[in-house]
């Protein structure tokens, strides 16, 4: 009541002054010689009383005028009486012209303060508009839309609360000027997200029946709703005093839809990467079936093959026979033991359990450990292209030998000509290539061979085992080195495929004794 008062008697409080102080200079320089002169002094003062004190007070500075116009400057003066009817006629113009001006100046005045305020409200509008439209991340936009709302409106306090699909735990997200919380209602915030009703936000009997005892009058809760399903619930301390306005009512049930249209294509965006999960793990599921009825079960068979050959109770098996057969079950035997190692090596990288232990080693200890790892035909194939022998490079010896002997195994697998694997340096840093003269790689899947189990629909229908996971293995491998790995087609259309290792190089490194 007091912020009341304090409102409404200092614009009648300064109009009195402003009259007191006209009428008193006019006395001191003598102006009440003419009427008129004193008439248009006090028109002015109405008119500015209107322009910058509002309607109410313009009334008042008119009518006040009026008698201090009458008493002090019209005969008999000191007398609110008048000695003849033209002189009432004057006055009585006076009144109605200081009345008519004063309510064309403040109807200005309230039409420039609404300009001014629709363009205050277009342009946070736009400003939460812009926001929704350009940024992705969800709170950010959601704290922007809150302080729209203390911006073109009462509230002096914003906070949002919104429904949790993972547990009963609600997600606060607040606003520079948040509510406190001791000040929020537990019932109202559940009644406005159940039921999708606001509470405090009209007259509406439902909530006052519910909610009449809470002493938080100036406590409002606005549900986030969309498409007929609640988001979360808005709260919204006013102003000491203040109320809602229908046009700040009608931007901030714009603000809410903004909100609602977040928190929807928040929703959106987690239904899309779950089904892109599940459709990863699909295909995965798709891969482990298609390895295990097929590189699992060729070898496998293989091996029973020649088992059960040699199991036969009639069989005449001479020795060479058997030595061929068995050397083919040591085969299968050592290509099943390298399918289970790269699955191994590919779950404990995925659960970063593989630490590169680097030393200095150099480019002929790397060579003889992954060359050593062939046999004698897959050798004479392997073409090298060294720069330096001696260099020292700092690398996990048993990865980087991993690495080279998946990727010169899957040439050789694809290439039926010699293969080159060149080091060289460039800068800080090792460069390998391993080169092919095979079909090359399906165009757009350069970077889609190193996912685990990807194999292209040309290697699918073809005989050529493999089950898509020695690449990835060399990527995790590589990249557990800070380093990269690229496939791409050699150019001039030649056919073929390039791998490019680069490693950096720490000069810190020191050869382990």
């Amino acid at each position: 009541m007091t912020n009341y008062w304090r409102k409404i008697g200092i614009p009648y409080s300064a109009a009195t002054v402003a009259v007191a102080v006209t009428t008193a200079l006019i006395m001191v320089v003598h102006a009440d010689q003419h009427a008129s002169n004193v008439s248009m002094l006090y028109l002015l003062i109405v008119t500015v009383a209107a322009l910058l004190l509002g309607r109410g007070a313009a009334i008042y500075c008119s009518i006040l005028s009026f008698l201090a116009f009458d008493w002090f400057f019209v005969e008999p003066r000191h007398q609110l009486t008048v000695q003849s009817f033209s002189e009432w006629l004057a006055l009585c113009m006076f009144l109605l012209t200081a009345i008519i001006i004063g309510q064309l100046t403040a109807l200005l005045r309230k039409r420039m303060e609404e300009a001014q305020k629709s363009r205050n409200e277009t342009a946070a509008l736009a400003e939460a508009s812009w926001a929704v439209a350009s940024d992705i991340d969800r709170d950010s936009v959601l704290k922007k839309l809150m302080e729209t709302i203390t911006k073109v409106s009462s509230a002096e306090a914003v906070s949002m609360c919104l429904h949790s699909d993972i547990d009963d735990e609600s997600i606060w997200i607040h606003s520079n000027s948040p509510v406190d919380s001791s000040e929020l209602s537990k019932e109202a915030i559940t009644h406005a997200m159940v039921r999708g009703q606001s509470i405090g936000w009209d007259d509406s009997p439902h909530w006052k029946k519910a909610f009449g005892d809470l002493k938080k009058s100036e406590l409002i809760y606005l549900p986030i709703t969309l498409n007929n399903e609640t988001f979360g619930v808005i709260c919204v301390r006013l102003k000491p005093g203040a109320i809602l306005e229908d046009s700040e009512k009608n931007i901030v049930n714009s603000v809410i839809n903004h909100a609602g249209v977040v928190l929807h294509r928040d929703k959106l965006l987690q239904i899309q990467t779950q089904a892109k999960a599940l459709s990863e793990v699909d295909r995965l599921k798709t891969a482990l079936l298609s390895m295990v009825s097929h590189d699992f079960r060729s070898p496998l068979t293989s091996i029973k093959a020649s088992v059960g050959s040699m199991l036969q109770a009639n069989s005449t098996i001479d020795l060479e026979t058997q030595t061929q057969l068995l050397q083919g079950v040591d085969q299968e035997a050592d290509r099943l033991n390298k399918m289970v190692g790269n699955i191994l090596d590919l779950s404990r990288l995925e659960a970063d359990a593989w630490t590169p232990k680097k030393e200095l080693t150099t480019v002929t200890e790397l060579v003889g450990s992954v060359l050593d790892s062939f046999g004698e035909n897959e050798n004479k194939r392997i073409k090298l292209d060294i720069a330096d022998r001696n260099k020292e490079y700092s690398l996990d010896l048993v990865q980087m030998t991993q690495v080279l002997r998946n990727l010169i195994e899957n040439a050789l697998k694809y290439s039926k000509d010699e293969i080159t694997v060149k080091f060289y340096n460039g800068g800080n840093m090792m460069n390998i290539d391993v080169i092919d003269q095979g079909p090359g790689l399906p165009r757009g899947e350069e970077a889609e061979i190193f996912k685990p189990f990807h194999r292209s629909r040309s290697l699918q229908e073809s005989s050529t085992p493999g089950m898509g996971v020695g690449l990835a293995v060399c990527k995790g491998l590589i990249e557990a080195h800070k380093g990269t790995i690229t496939a791409s087609n050699q150019s001039g259309g030649s056919g073929g495929a390039i791998f490019h290792i680069s490693l950096p190089q720490d000069n810190g490194d020191k050869k382990e004794q």
